[in-house]
């Protein structure tokens, strides 16, 4: 379903039914259809799909335009832009709280886990927030706790307060509606095309 029609950036979720336990592979088997029925809903009719470059990053074959997509226990969503676009969106269930709490040292900096480190909550956004922009700057070389969180975090849109510079580059941060409300979406877009 598309949840998100703004700036020439369109998002797409569906959901991902739970799955019976003790099924090798029926997890990757799920998120695959989930993404072929994103990309069916977004580029109907083309024959368009999801290839992916030799660092795992996610490109369109027959149609235009730039993707991110990711998918977490409950839900997959594909973010969709114009050629040159720098975008990464990421989405969260609330089912990885006792491992983001554990691993939050090597994904927020010394200063970020003073605040972001709060609550759980914090932790889910503060996680979402670095795995989209990792996506969107596009540099392999960069580590997460590097990348800086914004002032807020605004539902919908970005604005001047969600600014973050990455490589000297700006990006804005913005929370998508969720279609589930136990599930958290972040977009990370470069500035410019907002």
């Amino acid at each position: 379903m598309l949840i998100y029609d703004q700036d020439y950036i369109r998002l797409y979720a569906t959901e991902i039914p739970p799955l019976p336990e003790g099924i090798p592979g029926a997890r990757s088997v799920a998120e695959r259809a989930a993404v072929k029925r994103l990309v069916r809903e977004a580029f109907p009719g083309t024959g368009a799909r999801v290839a992916h470059r030799e660092s795992g990053a996610p490109y369109l074959e027959g149609a235009e335009g730039v993707v991110s997509i990711s998918h977490c226990r409950r839900m997959a969503v594909m973010a969709v832009a114009p050629e040159g676009t720098r975008i990464g969106v990421d989405c969260e269930s609330g089912n990885r709280a006792g491992q983001l709490r554990r691993v939050a040292p090597r994904f927020l900096s010394k200063e970020q886990q003073g605040v972001w480190s709060a609550s759980e909550a914090m932790l889910f956004w503060a996680w979402t927030i670095k795995e989209a922009a990792y996506k969107a700057a596009l540099d392999p070389s960069l580590r997460l706790a590097e990348i800086p969180l914004p002032a807020e975090i605004p539902l919908g849109c970005g604005t001047k307060d969600s600014e973050i510079s990455i490589g000297g580059r700006g990006y804005r941060v913005f929370q998508a509606d969720s279609p589930d409300p136990a599930v958290i979406i972040m977009v990370v877009l470069g500035a410019s095309a907002v």
